[in-house]
């Protein structure tokens, strides 16, 4: 059975008067997120903070969770463009610290998953195989003609003369990062915000790559 799909607009405006309406929308969205929380959230409230007549609002988006919709994919453009320019540090630190850069990917998919949960916790928890940033992280990867983060991980662990096999350690490396991350999410998302947390998965995975 296929996973649900959260809500989408109903219409793509085109005129400039239209446009202006939908993105004063999904920022008065954002504004109440921001400044009230998650629970404040409305259609009513939004259409308010933005200035615009309800009704209009419902021309553009069916519900709330339309317009969340349009705001999770904003930020998910946004966390793509500071991905690409963080992989640059990455690829940099790869060829000095293991250690080091795997702190630096830990801290990236903790950050990422962070900047999402944060938005809308319940909303993100019933949607969040929509807004997979692993994988839209791997296809811009792959439409520059760069390897995924799995192939990426195996060709690393290879040049660092990592004792066993790469595409398996690869493998398992990934699956309990992936695994920590997102039982942290389901149990205590705080986790994700805190240095020590982040320092044992590093600790964890070293001591993986050394056995």
């Amino acid at each position: 059975m296929s996973e649900k799909q959260p809500p989408r607009a109903r219409k793509r405006p085109r005129q400039s008067r239209s446009l202006h309406t939908m993105r004063a929308i999904q920022e008065a969205c954002l504004k109440i997120l921001d400044t009230e929380g998650a629970d404040r959230l409305t259609t009513a409230r939004i259409a308010e903070v933005a200035g615009v007549n309800i009704a209009s609002l419902y021309q553009y988006f069916p519900n709330k969770e339309a317009i969340l919709s349009d705001v999770y994919e904003a930020r998910m453009a946004e966390l793509l463009t500071q991905a690409a320019e963080r992989f640059q540090t990455l690829q940099a630190m790869a060829d000095h610290s293991v250690a080091d850069t795997l702190a630096a990917i830990i801290d990236m998919e903790c950050d990422q998953l962070l900047a999402l949960q944060q938005l809308d916790p319940a909303f993100f928890r019933e949607y969040q195989h929509s807004f997979d940033i692993h994988q839209r992280v791997d296809e811009l990867t792959q439409s520059l003609d760069n390897p995924s983060f799995e192939e990426w991980l195996e060709w690393w662990l290879r040049d660092k003369g990592v004792a066993g096999d790469p595409a398996y350690r690869a493998l398992l490396l990934r699956q309990t990062l992936r695994g920590n991350l997102s039982q942290a999410m389901r149990e205590q998302p705080a986790l994700l915000d805190d240095p020590a947390y982040r320092r044992e998965l590093v600790q964890l995975m070293l001591s993986y790559l050394r056995a």
